[in-house]
């Protein structure tokens, strides 16, 4: 069970024993002889729903907040939100997401483990590909991190890091063996605990080679070629909407979208949209704006039933809800589903791939198929057409283009426009916070967290090195160099 505003405990945090966030299935009954709190024999179908909720209330949640404040997604007006609007994000502001990271981690790990002994090779796999996807969302926001020789347990609480250029092809490799072990059908089959997929093994192949795509596009200042190569030999890719890979949440508050639980359900009310994306989609006259953001609440100020953002760093109060829009109906309703990887992304990645290589003609077919795709998934499919036709939307065989349209597709997965931004230098944020604690430079990465500088003080003295407030912040991670 989740509850409200990030208050989901966990037993013990980095790189420590299995986590205990087990989601009870009805496959399993209670039994009053056995400890809850130490669940040494979980049954996999149980940690695969488990880890893969978990997963989506982190990528829905704390890997989300600070990059949308970084990409100007998010301009919250006070407390937290304002400070990651300022660039004012410390090591502290980190130990939620590091956490959480890796105890899901630690039950994918184990769901490996138990599908390696038990011969669940699909179980295995999946577990592969999920353990990609985290590992590759923790090192593109921290740089080096504990890979190799991480989650171990107790057999390791102090790992070494890892440098992130060698950690990829490590990912890579990971995402190629869970192809494999999916592709051989092997062992118990996922049903309705693979909340993702519901066992559609076909589906959990396109969601890999996705991955790996995505994952060789990050280097296109290191590897260029490598992407392309890859597209060239015509892998099976989430290509439309119904494929996407998503998790899905429910309508109780134990179970709501994470977005939706820290925005309503917490009672905070210090978070908000920004200017930059609000005033761009209104410029382009995109519809999306209707389902993106809500409209301006109370009419204390004159604003009720506009879209408006709050300008980057500006503290002015809105906990009336009188002056700025918030996330709206299509990623932060109580049963919204946060997206790990859609079609719209994937057919995104494909263009800028294509325009790379000089194919301006697959560039421009990806393009359109991914401003479509998203739209047809989020049920405004009429609307694709005149939008895309329009002068400011339409390809014009610029790379700009082509990542500021993804910017704003993107608005549900920060992390990876965070990613894009560093990159490609797109789109241009010409708008900085008046205040803010980097001296006007936008952060790179986010700082190593407090409880690693208290916990595993040697392994970072020997590795990345200890980080120095705010000024670790603009150091850039190995692809982006």
């Amino acid at each position: 069970m989740r509850i409200i505003n990030n208050t989901f405990r966990y037993f013990i945090f980095t790189l420590g024993v299995l986590s205990l966030t087990v989601i009870q299935s009805c496959r399993q009954e209670l039994d009053i002889n056995k400890d809850p709190n130490n669940p040494t024999n979980v049954p996999i179908y149980t940690l695969l729903t488990s880890s893969q909720v978990n997963m989506g209330y982190i990528m829905g949640g704390e890997a989300t907040r600070m990059p949308a404040s970084i990409v100007q997604y998010y301009g919250g007006h006070r407390g937290q939100p304002l400070d990651y609007s300022r660039y004012n994000i410390t090591s502290s502001s980190a130990d939620g997401l590091w956490r959480n990271v890796y105890d899901a981690l630690m039950d994918l790990k184990e769901i490996q483990n138990k599908g390696t002994t038990d011969g669940d090779r699909i179980y295995v796999g999946i577990s592969q590909v999920l353990q990609a996807y985290v590992f590759s969302v923790t090192t593109d926001v921290f740089g080096d991190i504990p890979f190799s020789t991480a989650l171990q347990g107790t057999g390791n609480i102090t790992p070494a890091y890892d440098k992130q250029e060698t950690i990829y092809p490590a990912l890579i490799k990971m995402i190629e063996d869970g192809i494999v072990n999916i592709n051989s059908l092997t062992g118990m089959k996922p049903g309705t605990d693979d909340v993702i997929y519901n066992g559609n093994t076909d589906s959990w192949i396109r969601f890999a080679n996705s991955l790996k795509l995505r994952l060789l596009n990050h280097l296109s200042k290191r590897s260029p070629g490598e992407s392309a190569a890859f597209l060239a030999t015509n892998p099976a890719l989430i290509d439309v909407y119904d494929t996407n890979a998503t998790v899905k949440f429910g309508t109780a508050a134990s179970n709501a979208n994470p977005i939706y639980q820290f925005d309503v359900l917490s009672g905070r009310k210090d978070n908000a949209v920004a200017s930059t994306i609000v005033d761009k989609m209104k410029l382009l006259n995109d519809p999306r704006i209707d389902v993106y953001f809500k409209k301006v609440v109370n009419n204390g100020a004159g604003f009720q039933g506009q879209y408006r953002g709050n300008v980057p760093g500006q503290d002015t109060d809105d906990s009336g809800e009188n002056l700025f829009s918030r996330v709206g109906s299509a990623y932060a309703s109580t049963d919204s589903p946060v997206v790990l990887m859609s079609a719209a992304e994937v057919n995104f990645i494909k263009s800028e791939i294509y325009f790379r290589s000089g194919n301006n003609v697959k560039s421009k077919e990806s393009y359109v198929a991914a401003i479509t795709q998203d739209f047809t998934a989020l049920g405004i499919a009429n609307k694709a057409s005149a939008y895309i036709g329009s002068s400011k939307v339409a390809y014009n065989n610029s790379l700009g283009r082509i990542m500021e349209q993804k910017w704003i597709t993107m608005f549900q997965g920060a992390y990876e426009s965070w990613v894009d931004w560093r990159r490609t230098g797109f789109p241009v944020f010409t708008t900085m916070p008046s205040f803010n604690m980097t001296g006007n430079t936008i952060p790179r990465r986010l700082s190593y967290p407090q409880i690693e500088i208290n916990v595993n003080t040697s392994s970072l003295q020997n590795g990345p090195g200890i980080p120095v407030p705010f000024e670790s912040l603009k150091a850039k991670v190995w692809w982006d160099q």
